[in-house]
């Protein structure tokens, strides 16, 4: 079951845990998994430059990587081909190309945003309501271990959000999630799993109606 709770001003109690993500893929077939790693370290790619080895160069036309807009700190939005190590993300019916997704500074992890941009839906902290959907996939095994995520916005230390999410989805090495902050800005998401960690930063809009 996913846990969240806050940490730091006082946001609220500990927190119950919101509903999980499911039946976000239509499963077609298998893939898989990927060969353990030993424990990697953001900002320290196993494979190079992931728009270098994901796009041949010159090649603007399918399997191209390009950046959209509403990157922040040191991560970029990209859209196109998947990094190297996930060519054919398991699970799609169809092309992943056309759906925005992250890197981690590390290249040990990616996700797919299904909301984009994305708000800060701060209410779902508080009440499980409705929050913004993300399909993580990670280069190692799982090993029956959660995704574990310790938020905080980027360059300050408070407030912190804390999630975990477990092990039990497939196919391949996903971990689907819903992800929420207490207010918009550059927020640092720190990702661990299994013995490795990633991290990348991710921009929350203000939420829609919010004064």
């Amino acid at each position: 079951m996913k846990k969240i709770r806050v940490v730091g001003k006082r946001l609220g109690a500990r927190l119950g845990a919101l509903v999980a993500l499911l039946g976000v893929l239509a499963l077609t077939g298998c893939s898989g998994a990927s060969e353990p790693q030993e424990e990697s370290r953001p900002g320290t790619p196993a494979g190079g430059d992931t728009e270098q080895s994901t796009a041949s160069k010159g090649d603007a036309g399918a399997g191209a990587v390009r950046t959209v807009e509403g990157g922040c700190g040191a991560t970029k939005i990209r859209k196109g081909a998947p990094p190297h190590w996930n060519p054919e993300p398991a699970g799609f019916s169809d092309s992943a190309e056309d759906l925005p997704y992250v890197v981690g500074a590390g290249d040990q992890i990616m996700g797919f945003l299904w909301e984009h941009p994305m708000t800060a839906k701060s209410a779902a902290l508080k009440d499980g309501g409705d929050a913004n959907k993300v399909l993580w996939f990670v280069r190692s095994e799982r090993m029956g271990k959660p995704l574990t995520i310790r938020a905080h916005p980027r360059g300050a230390e408070q407030p912190v959000v804390e999630f975990s999410f477990p092990s039990n989805s497939g196919p391949g090495e996903i971990y689907p999630s819903d992800i929420a902050v207490p207010r918009p800005g550059c927020w640092t998401f720190e990702l661990s799993w299994a013995g490795h960690r990633d991290e990348v930063d991710l921009k929350f809009l203000e939420d829609k109606g919010a004064s």
